[in-house]
């Protein structure tokens, strides 16, 4: 099962934007941009991926999914709820990202710090438990699709949880949400 291991190491070896690294001034759009490509471009599954555009920025704007820019400049602030809606939308609707970013109740900092922490025990549990709990060798197309049938199911079950989650999340009062 090297193949397999070499893929599980690579997935659970991914870099994330730590706080330090994003500067304590306010940052254009196209400082942004190339802040996230510069730390997470290997999170891209073909190169020539976009892992953030102005469009999709705007377009949270647009939706709630985080704070208005005043000016031309990003705030620290608006960074870190960004990186959060980054995350999360990799497997969640944006109405459910907008029900936990779109507010005014959160700090993005701290949140995204937890994140990080997490993620850390997490690369240190997950790994072990896949090759332990479901061994397959990627190269026979049957263990492969029952692999990938598994990860999904697992997927899918934490994917649910957030939804859960998010359905219990009390409305908001003179705010947005």
């Amino acid at each position: 099962m090297p193949q397999l291991d070499e893929q599980i190491g690579a997935v659970f070896a991914d870099r994330d934007i730590l706080p330090g690294d994003v500067p304590q001034l306010d940052l254009y759009m196209d400082q942004v941009l190339s802040l996230f490509d510069r730390y997470l471009s290997a999170e891209k599954r073909d190169p020539s991926d976009k892992l953030l555009t102005k469009t999709m920025v705007h377009n949270y704007v647009k939706e709630g999914l985080m704070t208005p820019v005043r000016g031309k400049k990003y705030t620290r602030q608006q960074i870190m709820q960004l990186l959060c809606v980054y995350h999360l939308k990799q497997t969640l609707k944006l109405s459910d990202v907008k029900a936990l970013t779109g507010r005014d109740d959160v700090d993005f900092e701290a949140c995204y710090s937890k994140l990080l922490a997490d993620k850390e025990r997490i690369r240190a549990v997950v790994p072990p438990l896949v090759r332990e709990h479901l061994p397959a060798d990627p190269s026979d197309p049957n263990e492969r699709l029952a692999l990938c049938l598994a990860l999904s199911a697992v997927a899918e079950y934490l994917r649910r949880l957030c939804e859960s989650l998010i359905d219990a999340i009390p409305e908001q009062t003179g705010g947005a949400k």
